[in-house]
């Protein structure tokens, strides 16, 4: 390889990892207030069981018109993704994420989708070409995020990782990767 082939791929990789964090929109910073511990690349944070904070009872209308309430899966971990069926970010990680929760499901965690600013026909194709079984909150007004203090009020995708006792454990800021997911879903399935 020569060095200006090496520089173009380096060069390349840096805007590629530019362009994941930008997503949809704007990022945001950590919360005061909030300890984020072990960021261990972009856009992931873990948060220290004493740093832990409830998350809100989340429940609304699912994408099927069925009623979902968060304390409908107590004492299971949840992944919440944050998602819009015009977001190309969001396009590329749904089917991974339909895909981890077929195989997480037997070890009680839980997938939860959030649609942001979307029309119910794009978001149910969306849905339907992604696979993804589980529930899908409809939040055309941003009332459901707005009450996740923790990811970015614009700008997707985002996903909250929830321990069993629905306190925030962990979230990524930008698309998820299965390996995240794997290794920050593992971390709290040895919590107990």
């Amino acid at each position: 390889m020569t060095n200006r082939s090496a520089c173009h791929r380096i060069v390349m990789m840096v805007a590629a990892s530019a362009l994941g964090l930008a997503a949809c929109g704007g990022n945001a910073p950590p919360k005061p207030g909030h300890a984020t511990q072990n960021v261990d690349s972009p856009g992931v944070s873990r948060f220290a069981p004493a740093d832990r904070h409830l998350a809100p009872n989340l429940s609304g209308t699912t994408l099927e018109g069925s009623q979902f309430a968060l304390d409908d899966i107590a004492g299971n971990i949840v992944v919440v993704n944050v998602w819009a069926s015009w977001c190309a970010p969001c396009r590329i990680e749904s089917p991974v994420l339909a895909g981890l929760e077929r195989q997480l499901g037997a070890q009680k965690v839980r997938f939860v989708g959030i649609d942001e600013a979307d029309t119910s026909s794009s978001a149910r194709q969306f849905v339907a070409s992604a696979a993804a079984r589980y529930p899908q909150l409809v939040d055309e007004d941003g009332a459901i995020l707005g009450r996740l203090t923790l990811l970015p009020q614009k700008g997707i995708p985002s996903t909250l990782i929830l321990d069993r006792h629905h306190r925030m454990a962990a979230r990524v800021i930008g698309p998820v990767t299965s390996q995240q997911i794997h290794t920050l879903v593992s971390e709290l399935l040895l919590e107990g």
